[in-house]
C-alpha cells in the first residue's frame, strides 16, 4: 500500500472531525439557550475545554474496525471537577463499548465546580465499500 493510500482515510477523518467541531461551535444562538433548559447538561466542549477532536478520533480509531458501519454511538458520561465516570456509550458490542469507555476516561475534562455535570456526544461510523474509515464525533444536540 503506497503512503497515499495510507493517509488518506486520516485525512478524511480530520476533515470530518473539524467539519463537525466547526459546526457545532458556529450553532445559533437558540440552539444554545435550548441547552441550558436541561439542568446538569454540558457539551463536549464545555465539559473538556482541552479536548483536541482530532486526538480523540485516533484514539478511537481501533474502534471503527468493530464497529457496525454505518452507526451512530451515543456517549454519556458524568465529570465533577476533574473526575470523568459513568461512562456509558449505548452500543451492545463490548469491544466498542470497551474501546469507547477507555478513550473517554483519558479526556482531561473540567467541571469548573463541584457539581456533577452530564455531558453526552456522538460518535458516528461512516464506512463504505473502499473501506475508507471515518469516525465523527459531535454534540448530541447537533445529531438531532
Amino acid at each position: 500500500m503506497n503512503a497515499f493510500a495510507l493517509t488518506l482515510p486520516i485525512a478524511l477523518a480530520v476533515a470530518g472531525l473539524l467539519l463537525a467541531a466547526h459546526g457545532a461551535q458556529a450553532a445559533p444562538a437558540d440552539a444554545e439557550v435550548a441547552q441550558v433548559h436541561v439542568v446538569g447538561q454540558m457539551p463536549l466542549r464545555a465539559a473538556c475545554p482541552t479536548v483536541d477532536l482530532r486526538d480523540l478520533a485516533d484514539d478511537l480509531a481501533p474502534t471503527w474496525d468493530d464497529a457496525v458501519k454505518p452507526s451512530a454511538v451515543e456517549v454519556n458520561f458524568k465529570v465533577q471537577r476533574h473526575h470523568v465516570y459513568e461512562v456509558r456509550p449505548a452500543t451492545d458490542l463490548p469491544r466498542v463499548r470497551h474501546q469507547i469507555r477507555h478513550a473517554v476516561h483519558g479526556l482531561a475534562c473540567d467541571g469548573g465546580d463541584d457539581q456533577t455535570h452530564s455531558v453526552r456526544f456522538v460518535v458516528r461510523f461512516v464506512g463504505n465499500d473502499s473501506r475508507l474509515a471515518m469516525i465523527e464525533v459531535a454534540s448530541a444536540e447537533s445529531s438531532r
